[in-house]
């Protein structure tokens, strides 16, 4: 992962478990790829493995004590997380889960923690008991809530005796997610990318509206994942009940006309992907008072097509290089997503399934990728996966392009 001025910085977090001794694998294999890393131990720590055992490892001191930080060889807790390009708390018991989930500062560690603004990684290992315990799994829906990256701990025997699900996960695999980390988080540097996200809310009168079923979760995710490759992210929402993400650019949009105006004030861009659910129909008329029963049977009401801003952004003078829209459909998935493809006039058109068991407000969706020429079905992934291979394919995309414009510009200087 390079060396020298490039080395990647990692801050460590030990807590005292049986798994602790497995901290010093991790820091040995991140040592190896070049990582610059540094290591708060917790107090419980020291009964399971010797603190000098890490400090002989690194070359240099670990940090253990919130309140011995003024000698000269050490540094603050804000110097420490402050260095740091990610922390990675491993093993994370469920006593040090529960401080991170409800802000809890009473030692070094937890404190470094509260005071970090890069991304953490938390590695979970406890009894099986612990771990299904309804107050462990609240917190760590809590830190997912955050952006906060749990490696999921594997089926196993445990130290206790017992099998089950609880066994921190393989050193080898932990290493590769952070090696993942770092080697995504330039992807796409330099560009800028503007994902819209959730339903629309089309006034009817000041009570009632027009929406639909759209969690925006699938936006959110690959919002995330674009801010994750170094992409200057901003997000266009529609109301949605998940929580705003971190490090990117927000802004609230309730209309599609809110979302066209939004959008068309973030160009120019490199990235545009439409994932918002935005209505195809408004109300004409849009009634100033509550519309009331009286004695009517019936009600009438007049529809008048919604802006199309997809196709608004498409054919903009400042269009973004890449534009991508989705597909929710009920039937003739790809029939319908190549018309729109061609309608809509966008590079991409994601197309999935939205029926009662896919789609909306579910934890796993299908797509598949529309393209002029090609096409590519996906297998049924989470959304956040979708997002991390969505991400893939836009860096593949621009390799390409900037690889063909080098070879035209080589000719170009060869003639």
């Amino acid at each position: 992962m390079g060396g020298g001025k490039s080395k990647k910085k990692v801050l460590i977090i030990v807590t005292g478990g049986i798994a602790s001794y497995k901290a010093i694998d991790l820091i040995r294999s991140l040592m190896k790829l070049g990582c610059d890393v540094d290591c708060i131990l917790t107090k419980s720590v020291s009964q399971f493995v010797a603190p000098i055992t890490f400090s002989s490892l690194l070359g240099k001191n670990v940090f253990t004590d919130l309140f011995k930080l003024n000698d000269s060889s050490q540094m603050s807790h804000i110097n420490l997380v402050n260095k740091a390009s990610l922390v990675v708390v491993i093993p994370a018991t469920a006593n040090f889960i529960g401080k991170i989930a409800n802000g809890i500062a009473d030692d070094l560690a937890s404190t470094t923690i509260l005071a970090s603004r890069c991304p953490l990684f938390v590695a979970p290992a406890m009894n099986t008991g612990m771990y299904e315990n309804k107050a462990v799994k609240s917190n760590l829906k809590i830190l997912k809530k955050r952006d906060i990256k749990i490696l999921e701990p594997k089926y196993g025997k445990l130290a206790c005796g017992q099998t089950g699900k609880g066994k921190l996960m393989d050193i080898d695999l932990i290493s590769e997610n952070i090696v993942q980390f770092f080697n995504r988080s330039n992807l796409l540097k330099g560009k800028k990318a503007v994902v819209t996200s959730g339903p629309s809310q089309e006034k009817i009168d000041p009570v009632r509206f027009i929406s639909n079923f759209s969690s925006g979760t699938q936006g959110y995710e690959i919002a995330k994942a674009l801010r994750n490759a170094g992409a200057r992210t901003t997000l266009i929402s529609g109301p949605t009940k998940l929580d705003q993400p971190l490090n990117m650019k927000f802004k609230k949009a309730e209309t599609g006309r809110d979302f066209l105006n939004h959008s068309l004030s973030e160009l120019p861009a490199d990235i545009y992907i439409s994932v918002a659910a935005i209505a195809d129909w408004k109300i004409e008329d849009v009634r100033k008072q509550k519309i009331k029963k009286n004695n009517q049977s019936n009600i009438s009401v007049k529809f008048a097509k919604n802006t199309d801003v997809l196709y608004e952004v498409s054919r903009n003078n400042m269009r973004p290089n890449l534009v991508i829209g989705f597909a929710a459909e009920t039937e003739n998935l790809i029939e319908n997503a190549k018309k729109k493809l061609l309608n809509k006039k966008c590079d991409w058109i994601i197309a999935n399934v939205v029926s009662d068991k896919k789609g909306f407000n579910k934890v796993n969706n299908k797509v598949t990728i529309v393209k002029e020429k090609k096409i590519k079905e996906w297998p049924s992934l989470s959304k956040s996966n979708i997002a991390e291979k969505l991400v893939l394919e836009i860096s593949e995309y621009f390799s390409k392009i900037e690889k063909e414009l080098y070879v035209k510009n080589k000719n170009k200087n060869i003639r």
